[in-house]
C-alpha cells in the first residue's frame, strides 16, 4: 500500500485467535515500521486493542532522511524558510550571509548542501514530485501549514532520484471525515529588536549606521479541509500572507532623481522588501474501492520590492540606490499537480502523476524610473543609482511526470518506473535605451552600449531517468538493490530578433544536444537488523550520481544570443555639460568585434555528447542506529563523496610556455600569517605578444591529468519523543572537502581551468580542518498547559581570505618587464594558504514560550518569540580586499528579536 504519513491503527487477524488492534502507530514519509503483535487462541470477534511507542529504527531503509513532522513545524522557533530546514539538520550548509534572527531576511534564493554535495544539486518537491527549477532559485515556496511533514532526503538515495543532493518533499495534508481548521499569525518590528554592537565589532569599524535593521516581519496563514462528500472527496485549502522590511545601512533614495547627480535623501532610507501570498487547494477523490485521485493547485504571488538593495541589482554587491534597484515580480508562480493510485491487488500496486511549474519572474522599473532613464555607476565609490542596469523578463516553466509499478511479496518490494520532465527558459535583459553611463565625481567618463533588444530562449527535452529496484529481505538482512539510466537532451530552438539601437536584426539557427548525455548509475546498499529485535541497524551504501544541469547551465552558455559580444565601452569626454553623449566626445569602441556571434568558446564533442560524460559522483555510507530506549535512538554515520568529469577551458593559442614567472614581497603586517613580509611565488603574467589570444575549448579534466574533490565526514544525530510530548532532535557533523586542482592547462599555475595566474601555484590543492557543526532542537512542557522550545545552532566562523592589488612598480623587478597590454595593476586572488584563517564560530540561540488555551474543542495557543538570545554579533562577511579596510566586517548576526505570535486550532 502507499500510505501517507500520519498515525495509524493496525488490525491483527487469523482465523482461530482473537483479533488485535495496534493504536498510535506513527508513520513517517518512506519508513517501514515493524510491527510485532502476540496473537491469542479465542474467537474473531473479541478485539485486543493494545498501545506502545511507534518504531525509532528502519531496518530496511538505508536512505538518510530527516523528517520534521508538522507538529516540531509549529513548535519550535523558525521562520520556516529554506533556511529554517537546514537549522534543524545536522551537516546541511548554507552561506554564513544566509543566516537570518527570526525571518530578518525574508525569503532568500539558497543553495543547501550536505555531506560534499553541490548547492545546485537541491531539489524542493510536493507529493514526491519536482518544483525547483535549475536546482535552487527562489519562486515557488510551498506552504508550510499545509505540509503533514517535511520530509529532508540527505544521502544513500534510491534509483527514484537522479541527484545525490538534498531533497526537501513536502507532504501534504489530505482532508478528512471531519471539518478541521489552524490559523497561526506572527509578528516584529524595529522597537522588537536590540542592538549588538560590541566592541569587537566597534574596534573594527562598525557603527550603528552601518547596520541593517528590522522594520517589520509578519506571517499571516490558515487552513481549512474536511468533506466534500463524506468517505468519497475531501478538500484541504491553505492560505499564507507572509513578508518582511529591513531598513538597509547607508542606503538612501535620491532627492535629485530628475537630474544627473545623486543626492542622499536622509529622511528617505531605503528598504528591502518582501510581499508574498500563497493560495492552496487540495482535492481528493477516492473514485472506487481502489482508484484513488489527489488534486493540488498553488498559486503564488511575490514581490521583492526592492530587489538588490543590499547586494546590488546587478547581483554583485555594488552599493545600489532604491531607485536603481529591481522591483521584480514573481507572476504566475503556479503549481498544479494530478496524481493517480491504483492498488490492483494485494501486491500490486501502479502510480502515476504529472505537475507543472508555470513561472515567470520580471524585474521592472522602480517608481520615479521611466524607460529613459539611464543607469549611472559613480566609480569614486562604485555606487550605483539613476536606474538599474537592465529589466526584463524571465520565464522559467517546467512539466514533469511520473509512473510506478511496484511489486510486493513476503520478502521483495519491486519498484519500476521514469521520471520525465521538461524545461522552458526565456530572458530579456535589456538596459533604458541600450546603454549604461559612468561617471566619476559627478562628471562623465565612460558609456557602455549594448546589444538591444535581446530575447534568449534555451531547452532541456527530456530529462529522462528510467529505474528498477528491489529491496529483497532474507531474515535479518536486506538488500536495496537499484539501476537508475538517465537521459538529458538539452537545445536551442532557432532564435529571430528584431533590430535595435545599435545592431540590425539577427537570425540564429537551432542548436542541437546542447547537451546529449546518457548515464548509467547503480545504487547498492544493505541494511542487518544486528541482533534481530528491531531496534539496532548497521547499513551501508554505495552510489552513484549525476551532476545538477539545466537551460541555464550548458543550452544556455551554447546559445548564439550569450556568446554574441553583447558590450562594448566607449570613453566619454562631456565638455559641454550637457550630459548627452554626442558623436564627437565619444572615444572608439572597446571592441570591434560588438555585437558579432565570435563563439569564444567552444565546447568539445566529449564534454556535450555521449555516454558518461556528464560530471558525476560517487557517495559511500556506512551507519550504525540504534534505538536507546522507547522513544529515543541516536544514529552514527560515516559519508564520503567524490566528484569527477570535471570540465576545463584551454584556450588553444596559449601554452604554458607563454607565461612568465614572478614573485611578490608582501607588506609586514601583524594581521597576516607570519606576520607578513614574505615573498608570494608562483605567479604568472602572459606574455604581451599573446596577450590577447583567445580561442578557447572546454574539454575534460581528463585531458591533463585529474582535478578531484573529495569530501570525508562524520555525523552523531539523536532522535527522542519523550513523555507529554517532549521532543528532542539535531546533533553534530564534522566533515571537510579536500579539493585539488593542479594539471597545468595554459597557466603553469595549475589552478582550476588554468585561465587564473593569479593565484599562486602552491594553493592549488587545499585541504580545510574538520570543523564541527553542532544543531540541536527541543520542546519540553511546563505546567499550566505551557510549552517552552529551543534551536541552537553552532557554525564554523567564515573563512577569512586577503586578495591583493599589485602595481607595476612592484611586479617588474622580478618580473623583468611591464605588466602586459598596458595594464597599471593586477589583482591576485589571495596571498596566503586559503582555508587556514577563520573568523569565530556563529552560534545562535532561539527560544520559544507557548501557552495553551482549550475553548470546547479549538485550542488556542499563543506565542513568545526571542531570537539570537545571546544577542550574538557573529561576523557573517568581511572585506577581503588587502588594505586598511581588509578584515572590517561587512556583516553580522541580526541583533536579538522579540516576536509575537499566536495559532487556533478547530
Amino acid at each position: 500500500m502507499n500510505l501517507t504519513p500520519g498515525r495509524y491503527s493496525v488490525t491483527f487477524t487469523l482465523t482461530g485467535f482473537g483479533a488485535v488492534k495496534r493504536e498510535g502507530v506513527e508513520l513517517p514519509a518512506n519508513f517501514t515500521a515493524p510491527i510485532n503483535v502476540e496473537l491469542q487462541v479465542g474467537e474473531l470477534q473479541e478485539t485486543i486493542t493494545v498501545s506502545g511507542h511507534s518504531p525509532m529504527v528502519d531496518t530496511q531503509n538505508t536512505s538518510v532522511r530527516n523528517v520534521i513532522p508538522k507538529a516540531i513545524l509549529d513548535s519550535v522557533p523558525t521562520n520556516k524558510t529554506l533556511g529554517a530546514w537546514a537549522a534543524l539538520t545536522p551537516g546541511m550548509v548554507v552561506p554564513a550571509t544566509a543566516m537570518d534572527v527570526g525571518g530578518s531576511k525574508g525569503e532568500q534564493s539558497l543553495r543547501l548542501a550536505i555531506h560534499g554535495g553541490h548547492g545546485g544539486e537541491q531539489r524542493v518537491l510536493v507529493d514526491g514530485m519536482n518544483t525547483s527549477g535549475g536546482g535552487s532559485d527562489f519562486g515557488y515556496i510551498p506552504n508550510p501549514a499545509s505540509a503533514q511533514e517535511v520530509s529532508l532526503e540527505l544521502g544513500a538515495g534510491t534509483a527514484e532520484a537522479m541527484l545525490g543532493g538534498v531533497l526537501i518533499n513536502f507532504i501534504p495534508k489530505d482532508g478528512g471525515n471531519r471539518y478541521e481548521g489552524f490559523l497561526s499569525g506572527s509578528f516584529a518590528n524595529g522597537s522588537m529588536q536590540g542592538s549588538n554592537l560590541s566592541d569587537e565589532v566597534r574596534a573594527r569599524g562598525l557603527t550603528e549606521l552601518s547596520v541593517n535593521r528590522v522594520h517589520d516581519i509578519w506571517d499571516y496563514n490558515g487552513t481549512l479541509g474536511g468533506p466534500i462528500v463524506k468517505d468519497s472527496l475531501w478538500f484541504f485549502t491553505a492560505h499564507r500572507r507572509w513578508g518582511n522590511s529591513t531598513q538597509v545601512a547607508g542606503i538612501f533614495h535620491n532627492a535629485t532623481q530628475d537630474g544627473w547627480v545623486f543626492t542622499p535623501d536622509h529622511d528617505r532610507p531605503g528598504y528591502s522588501d518582501f510581499l508574498q501570498r500563497s493560495e492552496s487547494i487540495r482535492l481528493t477523490w477516492q473514485a472506487s474501492t481502489r482508484n484513488k485521485i489527489r488534486l493540488f493547485f498553488d498559486y503564488q504571488n511575490h514581490c521583492d520590492c526592492h530587489r538588490g538593495l543590499d547586494t546590488g541589482s546587478a547581483g554583485n554587491g555594488t552599493p545600489t540606490a532604491p531607485e536603481a534597484a529591481h522591483y521584480r515580480k514573481y507572476f504566475p508562480n503556479n503549481v498544479p499537480q494530478a496524481s493517480w493510485s491504483f492498488p490492483a491487488t494485494n501486491r500490486l500496486l501502479v502510480e502515476a502523476g504529472a505537475s507543472a511549474r508555470i513561472f515567470i519572474w520580471t524585474n521592472m522599473p522602480e517608481p520615479g524610473v521611466t524607460e529613459n532613464t539611464i543607469s549611472i555607476t559613480e566609480s569614486s565609490n562604485n555606487f550605483l543609482y539613476h536606474a538599474a542596469p537592465n529589466y526584463g523578463e524571465h520565464l522559467s516553466t517546467q512539466a514533469n511526470q511520473r509512473f510506478a509499478v511496484s511489486y510486493i511479496t513476503g520478502s521483495h518490494a519491486f519498484k519500476t518506473g521514469l521520471f520525465m520532465l521538461q524545461e522552458w527558459r526565456r530572458q530579456t535583459d535589456d538596459p533604458n535605451l541600450g546603454v549604461t553611463y559612468q561617471f566619476r565625481n559627478g562628471r562623465p567618463t565612460q558609456l557602455t552600449q549594448y546589444v538591444v533588444p535581446t530575447k534568449e530562449w534555451d531547452r532541456i527535452s527530456p530529462d529522462l531517468g528510467l529505474y528498477a529496484q528491489d529491496q529483497w529481505t532474507m531474515k535479518r538482512l536486506t538488500l536495496n538493490l537499484g539501476l537508475r539510466f538517465d537521459y538529458l537532451r538539452g537545445y536551442v530552438p532557432a532564435q529571430h530578433l528584431p533590430e535595435g539601437p545599435f545592431v540590425p536584426a539577427r537570425d540564429y539557427a537551432a542548436i542541437d544536444c546542447v547537451p546529449c548525455w546518457k548515464d548509467l548509475s547503480p545504487r547498492l546498499s544493505a541494511a542487518y537488523d544486528l541482533f534481530g529485535s528491531g531496534k539496532t541497524a548497521v547499513k551501508v551504501s554505495v552510489a552513484r550520481f549525476v551532476g545538477q544541469q539545466s537551460a541555464t547551465g550548458i543550452p544556455s552558455l551554447n546559445n548564439p544570443v550569450q556568446t554574441t559580444v553583447k558590450s562594448a565601452t566607449r570613453s566619454w569626454n562631456d565638455p559641454n555639460n550637457d550630459f548627452i553623449p554626442q558623436e564627437g566626445e565619444l572615444g572608439p569602441l572597446s571592441n570591434s568585434n560588438f555585437g558579432r556571434n565570435t563563439v569564444a568558446t567552444r565546447y568539445s564533442p566529449d564534454v556535450l555528447l555521449g555516454f558518461g560524460n556528464r560530471d558525476y559522483n560517487w557517495q559511500t555510507g556506512v551507519s550504525v542506529q540504534h534505538e536507546l530506549f522507547a522513544g529515543v535512538a541516536t544514529t552514527l554515520s560515516y559519508f564520503h563523496t567524490a566528484w569527477y568529469n570535471f570540465r576545463v577551458t584551454d584556450n588553444l593559442l596559449i601554452t604554458p610556455a607563454d607565461y612568465d614567472p614572478y614573485c611578490l614581497t608582501l607588506p609586514v603586517d601583524s594581521r597576516l600569517p607570519d606576520g607578513g613580509g614574505n615573498q608570494l611565488c608562483g605567479l604568472y603574467n602572459i606574455t604581451p605578444t599573446k596577450f590577447s589570444s583567445s580561442s578557447n575549448l572546454v574539454v575534460p579534466d581528463s585531458n591533463f591529468g585529474r582535478q578531484t574533490e573529495k569530501y570525508n565526514g562524520v555525523d552523531l544525530t539523536v532522535s527522542a519523543r519523550l513523555r507529554r510530548g517532549a521532543t528532542l532532535g539535531g546533533g553534530l557533523s564534522s566533515g571537510r572537502t579536500a579539493t585539488a586542482n593542479c594539471s597545468v592547462i595554459d597557466s603553469p599555475s595549475g589552478v582550476g581551468s588554468g585561465t587564473n595566474p593569479n593565484q599562486p601555484l602552491a594553493f592549488c590543492a587545499v585541504t580545510p580542518p574538520f570543523q564541527p557543526r553542532v544543531k540541536l532542537n527541543g520542546v519540553y512542557p511546563l505546567p499550566w498547559d505551557m510549552q517552552i522550545s529551543g534551536l541552537f545552532q553552532s557554525n564554523p566562523g567564515i573563512p577569512i581570505t586577503a586578495s591583493y592589488v599589485a602595481t607595476n612598480a612592484q611586479v617588474q623587478p622580478s618580473l623583468g618587464r611591464a605588466l602586459s597590454g598596458g595594464a597599471s595593476t593586477v589583482t591576485i586572488t589571495n596571498i596566503f594558504q586559503p582555508q587556514t584563517m577563520f573568523e569565530h564560530r556563529i552560534n545562535q540561540l532561539d527560544m520559544r514560550l507557548t501557552k495553551n488555551v482549550k475553548v470546547g474543542r479549538a485550542r488556542v495557543q499563543g506565542q513568545l518569540d526571542v531570537y539570537n538570545v545571546l544577542n550574538a554579533s557573529a561576523i557573517l562577511g568581511i572585506n577581503t580586499r588587502y588594505g586598511p579596510a581588509w578584515l572590517t566586517p561587512t556583516e553580522i548576526l541580526g541583533a536579538r528579536l522579540v516576536k509575537v505570535g499566536a495559532q487556533l486550532t478547530f
